[in-house]
Parts: C-alpha cells; sequence; structure tokens
C-alpha cells in the first residue's frame, strides 16, 4: 500500500536533456522504494505557454510526469518565477499528496509553494544543487538573479521543512536547519547504459573525452587546450569535447585560433549529443576531464560529470572542487590537476606517458567503486523521511 503522493517540481527536463532529469529520477527511485508514488512536474521547451498541463502526461521509467512550457518572453518569465498554478490541477488527480519537493526553485513561487503547502498541510522541501553565480551577465538579469539567489538560499529555503542538498558545503551552511540530507548525484547502476565492460577498444593513444556546456564561468576548457598546447610535440593521444563546436568555442576563445590549429586533429569538437552518445563516447575513452576553478559555485555543486565517468568505469582527470575528495584519490581513480599552468603541464605530461596497463589499472579501480548507486541512499532517505512526515 502506497504512504501516499510526493511532488517533484523544477526546471529538469526528463528523461535525460540535462544533469538534474538524471538527479532527480534517481532520487525518485529511492523514494518509490520507501512506498511512495513519486510525481515529477518538469518543463518541456516544445510546448507553447498557454498549453494545459492536462494535456502533457507521460510514464517514464514507470513514474508518472507532466509538463509546464520553458518561459521566453518578458510577460511569461514573470508568471513563471511566480505562479504555480499548475498546481491545481496536479492535485485534482493526486488526493493523497504528501509532501512537495521543489528542485532550485523560484524564490516567489517556492515562498508561494510554501504557503499553498501549509494550507494544505503538506510538507514543503527543496533540493538544492546550486548556489547560482551572476558573474558575466548582463545587468538587468544580474538583479533579477542575484535578488533570486538571495531569498532562495538564504531565506525562503531556511524555514522549509526539509533540505536535500548536493554537497558538503551546503550541509554545513544550512547545517542549522532541523532536517538536512546530503545527497550527491546518483545512479541507477542496473541500467544498461552504465554495463561497463567494452571489448575490442584499440589502444593506439590516450582518449580523453569531455561533455557539457561549459560557459565561460564553470569549466575551463580553454586551460586544458593551454596545457595541450605547452605539450604540443605530444601527438599519442585525442581529445574529444561534447556540447561544443569549434565555432562555439572560439566565439568564447578567438584567441585560441592559432592553438587550435597547431594542434588539429588531436582535438575534436563533436557538437551536441544525445545522452546515450555522449555516454558511448565516455565508454570508449581512457579519463574523463575537465577544470573548475574553486568557488562557491563550483564548491556549492557536484559534477555531475564525475559521477557519471566512474560509474562507466573512466577514470577523472580533474581539479579539487566541490567534495570530489570524498570520492577520488589522486592515482588510484584519477589525477588531480591545480589551476597553475605549469604545474597542469607537468602532471599532463606524465600522464601522456602512462601505459596501456596502468590506465587500465585506474579503470578497475573506478568499476570496484559503487559510491553513487541510488539503492545506498535507501536508508538514509528513509531515515530524513521518517523525522520529516
Amino acid at each position: 500500500m502506497s504512504k501516499g503522493t510526493i511532488l517533484y517540481v523544477g526546471g529538469f527536463e526528463l528523461p535525460d536533456k540535462n544533469a538534474a532529469a538524471h538527479r532527480v529520477l534517481s532520487n525518485g527511485k529511492v523514494i518509490r522504494e520507501l512506498g511512495y508514488d513519486v510525481v515529477f512536474v518538469d518543463i518541456d521547451k516544445t510546448l507553447k505557454f498557454d498549453e494545459d498541463i492536462s494535456t502533457t502526461y507521460r510514464n517514464i521509467q514507470g513514474f508518472d510526469c507532466w509538463s509546464i512550457p520553458y518561459p521566453e518572453k518578458v510577460n511569461e518569465w514573470l508568471s513563471f518565477l511566480t505562479s504555480i498554478r499548475f498546481i491545481n490541477k496536479i492535485e485534482n488527480k493526486y488526493k493523497d499528496i504528501k509532501a512537495i519537493i521543489a528542485y532550485n526553485y523560484p524564490s516567489i513561487a517556492l515562498y508561494n509553494l510554501k504557503k499553498y503547502s501549509a494550507k494544505h498541510n503538506i510538507k514543503i522541501l527543496a533540493d538544492c544543487t546550486e548556489w547560482y553565480s551572476t558573474k558575466g551577465t548582463n545587468l538587468l538579469f544580474m538583479i533579477i538573479k542575484g535578488i533570486d539567489s538571495f531569498l532562495r538560499m538564504r531565506v525562503i529555503q531556511k524555514r522549509l521543512d526539509g533540505l536535500i542538498v548536493i554537497s558538503s558545503y551546503l550541509e554545513n551552511y544550512y547545517k542549522s536547519n532541523r532536517n538536512i540530507l546530503r545527497v550527491p548525484p546518483l545512479v541507477d547502476i542496473n541500467e544498461e547504459k552504465w554495463n561497463v565492460y567494452q571489448s575490442n577498444i584499440p589502444y593506439d593513444k590516450l582518449k580523453f573525452v569531455y561533455s557539457g556546456s561549459p560557459g565561460k564561468n564553470k569549466d575551463k576548457i580553454n586551460k586544458l587546450v593551454e596545457v595541450l598546447y605547452s605539450l604540443k610535440e605530444y601527438t599519442n593521444y585525442e581529445f574529444k569535447i561534447i556540447g561544443l563546436t569549434i565555432d562555439g568555442y572560439l566565439d568564447y576563445y578567438p584567441e585560441h585560433k592559432e592553438m587550435l590549429q597547431a594542434l588539429g586533429n588531436r582535438i575534436v569538437f563533436l557538437g551536441r549529443l544525445s545522452h546515450q552518445k555522449s555516454i558511448e563516447e565516455l565508454k570508449q575513452s581512457d579519463f574523463s576531464i575537465f577544470i573548475r576553478e574553486r568557488n562557491r559555485l563550483t564548491n556549492a555543486g557536484f559534477p555531475t560529470k564525475f559521477v557519471e565517468s566512474t560509474s562507466c568505469g573512466i577514470p577523472v582527470i580533474t581539479t579539487k572542487a566541490s567534495d570530489l575528495e570524498m570520492y577520488m584519490w589522486d592515482g588510484f581513480n584519477g589525477f588531480y590537476l591545480t589551476e597553475d599552468i605549469s604545474e597542469s603541464v607537468s602532471k599532463i605530461k606524465d600522464i601522456l606517458q602512462l601505459t596501456k596497463d596502468e590506465v587500465s589499472k585506474l579503470k578497475i579501480n573506478c568499476v570496484n567503486s559503487s559510491a553513487f548507486n541510488f539503492e545506498n541512499y535507501v536508508g538514509k532517505f528513509d531515515n530524513f523521511f521518517k523525522k520529516i512526515m
């Protein structure tokens, strides 16, 4: 018998169009193991803004899922950031709603969800995975996003019934809250896509891969290009970049045009790929690689690409940020770089001289890790929900 329904709402695009979708699906599987029915309300960029949510039903991995349209115009954004009208249609379909989990939800809409929950004797929780930065944005966006982030992070989320956070940084920030649960990105290791056994992969050169949407404030692909350019005498590798075209990269870093020309086909831009194809490329690689600065943005979050890589049995080359040092040990299941270019050049130079057996050992150490399997978190979620309910 079901314990009731949990609504999970936010800016995720199910089933796999962004990292948020993978997180909430895995969390939903844990909650389902506890005996609750989990219902998702995501966003869909293909819907017209006046689309009736009642027409959007889908079943995804056994979960009911409904969608609201993604805003484009100013008036649509104002509605999106403040309105919770969708809840009136959803509540008529599920009479036993016990809790609402709001994923990185806009502050005013979150406040309205809080009022709605109090009125209907429903618990209101937040799933918090980011502390957004306004660096490099235009003035209007900076003001709106800055106010929204301040209200959500520093005021409203502190007054909810419980918090699910992605990092120890956020766990420490909200430590005075009664009910808090730290959960890194999780995976369902039983899904076929995480099958790590690959055969007949030629080892003619080291294969690095980056997958993501870097922008200029998060993953520093430009630093990697500069490091590889400093080692341009080495030709025994290939670096595939997923999520960005060469033109897109040069829009960010036009000064790197000559570097890319000098490196030639050692760097390959694949543009946007489906998540499934990205995983396939990852499993055909020797290392996943990304560089992040250590700041509030990166420390508050947790890199999903690290979880996906190690779950595929692929070691990671990255910088120390967030909680990575809890799960990755230099020379065991990956390598740490620093933000210092000269130190990173030396480290990459050593990596380029690894033997096939040395790389295989690193991969085996990843395969033996199941730290992010959702089943390992059932007990923690159970304790969390028992306190709240």
